[in-house]
């Protein structure tokens, strides 16, 4: 049970970080030929800027750092 509900939390984790990605994007036009580090520390800037996030997705968000982030990035559906 414990492992379903953490594949249910990756998974709603992983569609919030596709979605600031397609809004980070928008706005920085390189941004899609930054190295997967650096994705990450922007993803997780604008996590921690208060108010692009619901409470929900930060809460979901809020413990993940850079290189939670990467991991991510890396799996695939």
């Amino acid at each position: 049970m414990e492992e379903i509900h953490k594949d249910l939390k990756s998974t709603k984790q992983k569609a919030i970080i596709n979605k600031i990605i397609a809004k980070i994007s928008d706005a920085h036009p390189s941004f899609y030929y930054l190295s997967t580090h650096e994705v990450a520390v922007e993803i997780k800037t604008y996590i921690d800027t208060t108010g692009n996030l619901s409470k929900e997705e930060q809460d979901l968000l809020e413990n993940l750092d850079h290189r939670d982030i990467q991991m991510l990035l890396s799996l695939h559906n």
